[in-house]
């Protein structure tokens, strides 16, 4: 069977679709409309017969290996189906499977024979139950679908399992047709992933459901192209049994897949793929959660697509007893005579893809201590996922030692641990699977005790009850907090600083007003120890300025002497002297003599008189 090269070739399928009631699109101007579908090259001209100027319905011959996906995913497990299908070895069909799933995808309905040794590289050794030129609508509907973008490329919107499988069965140069969903040659780069996103004409989420670029996206299709969504896996299982794989929501299986990852009830994370058994048990509760949804329940938030929207069936197994319908034909074992998918699957596996294991260890993880405080310091973890072992990685586990431990999520590289308490760790990151755990080497880390730090304190101002001053630490333990400050030798607190990089913080107080004139000590302490002690004379409430420097008599410690950030007190301490000037004392005498000198010459006068 020859291929079909020509346009003027195809002009006889593309008539009868027509004459049976498909529809071709008309070309809408980009800025016409806010989802175009046909905007042409400017070179295009009308007859003209390059792929880059073909009508929206037109049928192209592609080669497989020249199509580019416009999802990041596959479900593996489809296409291990498919392949288990086209197994030589496996198949159990007359005529194998996949001659039937080309001409499906070809617009020829079924496959009619096979010839020894016949390939999908050559079509002329098989033939399909309708011939070229005989399609009709209900043929051409289920074939897979392509958009047109700048410069020709084709972007293939459906058939990425389909087209997959025929490669990894036969090689890249199969051919096969796929029908223009649209032509947007003549946008722009950005202008076309626009109107891609507004027709949803593309899927750019990843497997956890984090948004993507179109950047991001596979070249080509091809299982090693392709990130496995176990969750697009399942749910092709459950077609026909909890919803109708109707297409009438194009990546509509993607759509439930972020309800199910939401449904932490039914155990997707932890499916075992070889267990043919287990994999039934699971379609089954997967699909009896489907239909108890209702149809107006939101399944997709970021769409708002409800399971009516992604055809929810009204009732389980399209309300068919157990022993017949979809479910019967999916239950089948593959010692029956007609194994069901699930078998076929389960099967191909058994053969041909390595069982999968306990994840590898993560690299040794990092860590950064900071902000100590005599509640303890932070511990920031990090740490870079690990090959998963052909499970997918389902947690972590991040322990420093024995006594401190946290689970955490399978898509995080990070963690941090508060309050911990000074010593020595082994810090570990396990990484978890359905099929065991790894640990990584142990990481040494040291939380430093700020209490055994010493350093020095120098208190600097006016060395008098009420006056302002300047504590200046030095030397102490680096990049902590929680030191308090105090005046003894009855304790009066100054307030509490917090050390820089260099050990050191500054803070502005005021001493008390009831201080009495005299010998003190200015002491900084962490968590009720003391790490820095000063000697300092107070002077006498009147009896001269006091302002003087008074330099710490504790040993220096590692710390430069350069000023941290302190969160000084002033203000906040009760006032009961006075710091009015001297001038204002002399003038207030002066007034005093006056009026004693006022009061003697009136008594001299009343003499007088």
């Amino acid at each position: 069977m020859p291929l079909l090269r020509s346009r003027r070739t195809l002009a006889v399928a593309l008539a009868s679709f027509l004459a049976l009631g498909g529809s071709v699109l008309a070309a809408v101007p980009a800025s016409a409309a806010e989802t175009p579908t046909d905007v042409k090259d400017a070179s295009c001209s009308v007859g003209d017969l390059r792929d880059l100027c073909a009508p929206v319905g037109e049928l192209l011959d592609v080669r497989v290996g020249d199509v580019h996906p416009t999802q990041p995913s596959l479900g593996y497990d489809e296409v291990y189906y498919k392949l288990g299908r086209y197994d030589a070895a496996l198949s159990k069909d007359a005529i194998n499977k996949k001659f039937a799933d080309w001409c499906e995808a070809n617009g020829q309905q079924d496959a009619a024979s096979a010839q020894p040794g016949a390939t999908l590289t050559d079509p002329s050794t098989f033939t399909c139950t309708v011939p070229v030129g005989s399609e009709t609508a209900d043929t051409i509907a289920p074939m897979k679908t392509v958009v047109i973008g700048p410069k020709g490329v084709l972007y293939l919107t459906d058939g990425h399992h389909t087209l997959t499988s025929f490669q990894e069965n036969s090689g890249p140069d199969v051919h096969v047709r796929l029908r223009v969903l649209g032509n947007l040659s003549g946008l722009s780069d950005a202008d076309f992933w626009a109107a891609m996103q507004a027709n949803k004409w593309t899927w750019l989420r990843d497997v956890d459901g984090d948004a993507i670029t179109p950047a991001q996206l596979p070249a080509n299709v091809g299982l090693s192209n392709f990130e496995d969504d176990r969750f697009r896996s399942i749910l092709y299982f459950a077609r026909d049994i909890g919803y109708a794989a109707d297409g009438a929501v194009p990546f509509q299986e993607f759509y439930w897949g972020t309800w199910l990852r939401t449904r932490t009830d039914i155990p997707v994370a932890g499916w075992n793929q070889d267990d043919w058994a287990g994999s039934l048990a699971l379609v089954k509760q997967l699909t009896q959660a489907q239909v108890a949804l209702g149809a107006g329940t939101v399944v997709d938030p970021q769409s708002g697509y409800t399971a009516g929207d992604l055809s929810v069936l009204g009732a389980w197994n399209d309300g068919k007893a157990e022993g017949k319908g979809e479910w019967a034909k999916l239950a089948k074992p593959y010692s029956d005579a007609k194994p069901g998918k699930l078998a076929y699957m389960t099967e191909y596996r058994l053969r041909n893809v390595p069982a999968p294991t306990a994840p590898a260890a993560p690299a040794a993880p990092l860590a950064v201590v900071g902000g100590t405080s005599p509640a303890g310091s932070h511990v920031a973890i990090s740490w870079s996922a690990p090959a998963d072992g052909g499970s997918p990685l389902t947690g972590y586990t991040v322990a420093l030692g024995a006594a401190r431990s946290a689970e955490v999520d399978a898509r995080a590289t990070s963690f941090t641990f508060d309050g911990v308490a000074p010593g020595s760790y082994a810090l570990t990151v396990t990484a978890h699977n359905a099929i065991g755990s790894t640990a990584s080497t142990g990481t040494p880390v040291v939380v430093a005790d700020p209490a055994t730090v010493r350093g020095a304190v120098a208190i600097t101002g006016a060395l008098r009850p009420g006056g302002a001053v300047t504590v200046t630490a030095n030397g102490l333990a680096a990049d902590a907090s929680g030191f308090a400050v105090e005046v003894h030798s009855e304790p009066v607190s100054l307030g509490t600083g917090s050390t820089d990089a260099s050990g050191a913080f500054t803070l502005q107080a005021a001493l008390p007003a009831s201080l009495p004139a005299g010998a003190h000590t200015v002491t900084v302490s962490f968590n009720g120890t003391p790490v820095a002690s000063a000697a300092f004379t107070v002077a006498a409430a009147g009896g001269g300025d006091g302002t003087g420097t008074t330099p710490g008599s504790g040993s220096a410690g590692s710390g430069s002497a350069s000023r941290g950030s302190g969160s000084g007190v002033s203000g906040t301490l009760a006032t009961t002297g006075s710091e009015a000037p001297i001038g204002l004392g002399i003038a207030g005498a002066i007034v005093i003599a006056a009026g004693v000198l006022l009061l003697a010459r009136r008594r001299t006068r009343v003499g007088e008189d």
